[in-house]
This record gives structure tokens, sequence and C-alpha cells, in this order.
């Protein structure tokens, strides 16, 4: 016998009753009724087309089913329970938006040790697994569908396929992303209205872009802001961009003891509780900024966030892709591991049979066949994929925690479509994307400007002595006392997020070959991160089904609790 709840717990979430079925849908889809049709009828290509960012789910009488964006942008769980060891055991599955009410109904949950290998080495989970066995989480670009009895069938219908146009110059490459960029920022426009968009405006490309585009598109609603211990250079550029655009520019500055003083605190604790949705190690970066914008009423309580995530970028060890010789499934999963894998001292997933077969049948998803497509696209969509989404735009999870609204328009359908149409050698590197912004900076503004850099040493120097620390050993060694060095003087204070961690224990870590991330990782999985943390020591309890209908299915489709 099976039970089915259903707990989504963001007011955001519209109903849409049909004669076959109860279609719900968050977020800022491109047409919300089109996507009620799509997901009713489960027709993948127009849910691949679908743009803005949204999650749906459709309730029938013998089944539901779960479709996540292409970005993931409102996490979804499955909670099972059985109570009892016979074939009569009652059976409970949970659908939810919220990990807590997904914990609370199965008792809390139970750690997964392997997960927590995962996590400890990728600040993530892999696949579709969460830190607790009795929960999994619906993938970016995945449908999952769970019958009567409690079966569960499962598709990817969005992934990053290059379409064969092979646009190679600069010219097309121009003209292809700006149309794509237009279409997104223009559906965007089209629901933020006239309200505050708010970025936070870095030295370097992306957020660069947006604040551009914003300006062509004429909103001059935007507020740009940065952060930070000091007058960086990093600072400047983005004082001097807003400025350049006519845009209005905030500057959160604070001392690595304030920000120390802020994460002990009881705002601390429910923002790494509201964050990590599962699976994920919460996005600190700009946690206090934000924060401090809100409490000084710096910006509008109405106002949209804009992060500079981006399909651009996400390839890593570019080079396999001219290689004339083989590269193996098993070569491929080195790289993702070594590219992937640093945040600990101790990297050893590589050695986790599970976290391989998650690679393998990710690969067997796209057909992998050693050509040079194929294997820019295996990089980039496990990239995309896994960190990209459950890291990078994880950190949307912020802002909602403050209650404000978010857009990720380079991420939009119209982007990748555009993205898709790039050659091979474009698409494996940055190198066309800083020419395309500098152009549109120097059209927007009659200026030009270069992007923040943490050392300004030429690159072929950089190499020299890199070549020449390596022929004698030493390479790794100053490499990482470099890194200890940036740690300890980071200009973000990013040494303050160590929770207990002496500068020390930090410096000891980072010698042996850790990371920040890394010790953050541990300390989160410990309750440690923050004091007074208790996700694991003390599990949510059952939630109250108040509002909600349980029933063995077949059975009318179940009510939503009402919302937080």
């Amino acid at each position: 016998m099976l039970d089915r709840f259903l707990e989504l717990s963001d007011a955001q979430w519209a109903s849409y009753p049909t004669p076959n079925a109860t279609v719900r849908v968050w977020g800022i889809p491109d047409d919300e009724l089109g996507l009620v049709a799509a997901a009713e009828a489960l027709d993948t290509e127009k849910l691949a087309r679908m743009g803005g960012h949204w999650a749906a789910i459709v309730e029938r009488p013998d089944s539901i089913t779960l479709i996540q964006d292409p970005i993931r942008s409102r996490p979804l769980f499955i909670a099972r329970l059985t109570a009892g060891r016979s074939a009569l055991s009652r059976r409970t599955i949970t659908v939810s938006d919220s990990i807590a009410a997904a914990r609370g109904a199965v008792g809390g949950g139970t750690l997964d040790p392997e997960a927590q290998l995962e996590f400890s080495q990728l600040g993530y989970v892999a696949g579709a697994r969460t830190l607790f066995t009795e929960i999994t989480q619906v993938q970016a670009g995945e449908w999952v569908s769970v019958d009567q009895n409690g079966e569960q069938t499962q598709e990817f219908y969005r992934r990053l396929h290059y379409t064969g146009r092979n646009l190679s110059t600069d010219a097309d490459l121009d003209a292809r992303f700006t149309d794509g960029l237009d279409i997104a920022f223009s559906r965007m426009l089209n629901w933020v209205g006239d309200r505050q968009i708010v970025i936070p405006l870095s030295g370097g490309l992306d957020s660069r872009l947006l604040a551009i585009a914003l300006h062509d598109l004429g909103h001059h609603n935007v507020v740009n802001f940065t952060y930070g211990v000091g007058e960086t250079s990093e600072v400047a550029i983005s004082r001097k961009v807003s400025a350049a655009l006519g845009q209005r520019w905030e500057f959160i500055q604070y001392s690595v003891e304030e920000l120390r003083e802020a994460w002990r605190s009881d705002e601390a604790k429910a923002f790494v509780g509201d964050s990590y949705a599962g699976a994920s190690l919460p996005h600190v970066q700009d946690w206090y900024a934000v924060r401090e914008l809100r409490r000084r009423g710096l910006v509008a309580d109405d106002a949209v966030f804009l992060a500079g995530h981006t399909v651009v970028g996400n390839m890593h060890d570019e080079h396999i892709v001219d290689l004339p010789q083989e590269v193996s499934r098993s070569q491929l999963f080195d790289l993702m591991v070594h590219h992937h894998a640093r945040i600990s001292a101790n990297p050893v997933l590589s050695r986790s049979e599970r976290f391989r077969d998650e690679f393998e049948r990710f690969l067997d998803r796209l057909d992998y066949d050693n050509s040079a497509r194929a294997r820019l696209e295996a990089l980039e969509n496990w990239n995309i994929l896994e960190r990209q989404t459950k890291y990078i735009n994880n950190s949307m999870r912020g802002y909602e925690h403050f209650g404000y609204a978010w857009a990720l328009p380079m991420l939009d359908a119209a982007v990748f479509e555009a993205w898709e149409d790039f050659a091979t050698a474009p698409a494996k590197d940055r190198d066309w994307y800083q020419r395309y912004v500098s152009r549109r900076y120097q059209r927007a503004t009659g200026e030009t400007i270069g992007t923040f850099a943490p050392t300004q040493m030429k690159p072929a120097r950089r190499e020299l002595i890199k070549s020449s620390l390596r022929r004698v050993g030493l390479l790794t060694l100053a490499e990482r006392a470099a890194r200890s060095r940036a740690v300890a003087h980071h200009p973000m204070g990013f040494q303050a997020f160590s929770g207990e961690a002496s500068e020390r224990d930090i410096r000891r870590e980072i010698m042996r070959g850790g990371t920040p991330m890394g010790i953050w990782a541990h300390q989160f999985l410990a309750d440690t991160w923050t004091p007074g943390s208790d996700l694991f020591s003390t599990p949510p309890t059952a939630h109250s089904r108040a509002g909600v209908t349980s029933a063995p299915l077949p059975a009318t489709p179940p009510r939503e609790s009402q919302p937080d």
C-alpha cells in the first residue's frame, strides 16, 4: 500500500486543474500556460525550449511526475518511508520543494556515508542522491515519475548538445550570442517591469555583461554592488564600470573580525539551513554583503538579484579536444575527478565505485564516441549538471533566504541554444567571450577596461617560473604556499568562514593540499561550521500534515500543505 503526500513550502506555486490531472507550476516560465500543457503531455521538446526559470509537478490519480528545468531552479525532493518489512507494509512517498519537509517525513533521514564522502571531496553530492539515504532529488533537465506501486521512471530531456552549425568568426559568434541574450533579457524584463535589479558586480566579465545588457536595453533602475575588506583593484574596476554605464554602485566594506562575528550568529545558522538543499555546501560568498544591503535599506524590498552565471566557460582541460589519439572513458573520469574533487587534502573520490558508475551512466546518456565534440560535451555537461547546478546555481537559495527574487538570464534556454551553434574551437575556452564583452563595453561607454586578475604577472613569465619549479620538484609546494598566503589575506575575508579553525589550522590544511572549501565541507557535515548548528545532530521532526490528503493510490490527487 502506498500513501502519497505533497508538501510545497513556497507561495509561488500555482495550481492548474485539467480534466485528467492537476499541474502545479513554480517560477517565471516564458509561457506559463504553455508550460502547463507541455508538462501534462510530457512534451520534452517543448519543455527543453521553455525559457525563464521554473519547475512543474503533474499529479494524476495513479502517478505523480516532477519536472525540473535545465538549471534546477527549484530543488524538488522525493522522500520514501516503509513501515514494516512484509509485502503488505505501508509505504509512503513525500514530494516536496523543502529538504526540511522531506527529512521530516522520514524521521530526519539517515546520513549516507558514500554521499558524505562525495560532499567532502566536491562540496555537493553527485547524481540524484542527497546526503540522506531515504531522499532523492530531481536533477537539472530531468523528469521523474512515481506510479501507484511506487515504481519510478525518469529521463533527461535537456542537455547541452552542439548543433553542427559551427559558427566560428567573431562577427557570427557576436551576432548569434547577442540574439540569444536579447531574447533572454526581454523575457526577464517582461516580468521584472520597472523593479530594481541588483547585480553583484565583480571585476570580471560575466557580471559586467549583465550590466552592459541592461544599459543597452534601457533598464535604468539598477544597483551594482561589490564587497570586501578593502579597496582592491577589483573594487576599483567595479566602481569604474558602474560609473561608465551610469548605474548606481554600493560597496559593502567590512573587517575579517566583523565577518567572523556575523558568521557566529543565529542568522548564519538559519542561512545554512535554508541554503544547503540536502546536497550542497551553501554558497557563502556574498551572504554578508546581501545581509548588509537589506539591513541598511540600500536595495528595494522587491528587488530582483541577477547573478552572472553563464553557459560560457564550463569546459576544462580543453587541450583534450584537439588530441589526435583516443581519450578513453577512464581518462575522462580521471580528468573530471582531478578538476572537481580538489577541495580536500585527502582526494580519494577516484576510488569510489559508486561515483565512477554515476559518471559511466552519464557518458552512456551522452552516447560518448570519443570525437572532439563528444569530449567537449562530456566535460561541459558534467560541469553544468553537477557543480554549476548544485553549487553555483544553488547560490540563489541565499537570495531567497533574504526574501528576494532572482533571475539567471545567461542560463536561459535561448542562450543555451545560441551557444550550441558555436564551433568547437571558440566554445572550448573564454577567449572569444573576453573579446565580445570588451567590444560591447566599448560600444556602450566609449571606453576600454581590463578585468581583475589575482596577479598582474604576464602568463608567459608565470609559465616559465612554474616550469622551473616543476623541474626541481617544488611546484606543488610553491603553489600551496602561494595559496596559503592568498587565503590568509583574502580580499573578501573568506578566512572568517572557517568556523573555529585557527589560522594555523587553515595553513596546515592548505599545505597538505586542502582548501578553505574543504574545511567548510568538513565542518558543515560535523555541525560545527556555525555555532549552534544542528542540521544533523538534531534532525527535523515529522511535519504536520494539516491540509494534505493521504490515501492509498489510486486516489484523488492530494492537496499541498499551506505555504509556511
